[in-house]
């Protein structure tokens, strides 16, 4: 079974190149404030493609990774042997949910099937996976400080959010995906212009999520959906 995914890892390599450090445009900033910390990476999904925290433990620092993806935990315990990696899910209760994959390592991994639906996936593989609250990981897992939470649960992260106290998100830096379809509902969802950054910062500025975290975060910027924030006091 390693073979296999250390064959992907390789080919992934050869196409983003080398020397890729995943979606670095936010752990830049970060590495100019803490040169080595912790990070929570909530939906891993991949060791470098499109991750958050590629570039930050090519510079020594290490974590938490976790996925609904039995496949993507496996490949990160390969590939990031200084990080814990489990398997598990993010919710609003602890227990055993359902999970949805429109393949078994995929950015369209979620808890939410309605959305897969939304996104013309119909085909999908069912699994059934154990989930955590946010608080109780922290707790089972002890975990005190972070300098970076991430958060990306697809289409379940402004539930997560706000079922969460701000101890349970404390962290000096935060990125969150928060899509339209989670602060419009699906009854009054349009679906978003694309590379309209301007869009998507002006609902989660107005969103119940953000004046929940606008107590102890400011906003820095934004890609598209993808949200970072930072502590208004660091450390």
């Amino acid at each position: 079974m390693k073979l296999r995914y250390i064959i992907k890892y390789i080919k992934d390599y050869i196409r983003l190149g080398f020397n890729s450090d995943g979606n670095s445009k936010f752990s830049k900033i970060i590495l100019k404030k803490i040169k080595k910390g912790i990070y929570l990476d909530i939906g891993c999904y991949h060791p470098i493609k499109e991750s958050n925290t590629a570039l930050l433990y090519k510079n020594g620092w290490s974590g938490i990774n976790i996925d609904i993806s039995e496949e993507t935990i496996e490949m990160f315990k390969i590939f990031r042997p200084n990080d814990k990696n489990l398997f598990l899910g993010i919710s609003i209760k602890n227990g055993y949910q359902k999970a949805y994959f429109e393949k078994s390592i995929s950015t369209l991994s979620s808890l939410d099937k309605t959305y897969l639906n939304r996104q013309g996936r119909k085909n999908l593989i069912i699994k059934k996976v154990k989930v955590l609250t946010l608080k109780s990981l922290r707790k089972k897992h002890n975990i005190k400080k972070l300098d970076f939470l991430k958060i990306d649960c697809e289409n379940i992260d402004m539930s997560i959010i706000m079922k969460s106290s701000l101890k349970d998100l404390d962290s000096n830096y935060l990125c969150l995906e928060i899509l339209p379809s989670e602060i419009y509902g699906w009854k009054n969802y349009k679906f978003p212009p694309k590379s309209n950054k301007k869009y998507y910062r002006n609902y989660f500025l107005k969103s119940a999520v953000y004046k929940k975290l606008k107590k102890k975060f400011i906003f820095i910027d934004n890609d598209q959906a993808t949200f970072f924030l930072k502590k208004k006091k660091l450390f």
